[in-house]
């Protein structure tokens, strides 16, 4: 099972959200959409809902991610 998060906005997250960008407090994990640069480049990473599809990506800090214990 992949590994989930709680994301919780930081910096440009918090300031200015994408339209696809879940809530504060969603459960997410982590995607590798085809074509897309690699998560963790440049600090970044791209996230669906857990609860999701793996289409209702977006691209956020990783700082914004919490481990979910």
């Amino acid at each position: 099972m992949a590994k989930t998060y709680i994301f919780d906005p930081v910096g440009i997250d918090r300031f200015d959200p994408t339209p696809r960008q879940p809530a504060s407090g969603t459960l997410v994990r982590k995607v590798q959409p085809y074509g897309c640069p690699k998560n963790g480049t440049m600090g970044h990473c791209y996230i669906a809902p857990v609860a999701g599809s793996e289409k209702d990506f977006c691209l956020v800090l990783l700082n914004s991610l919490k481990d979910a214990k």
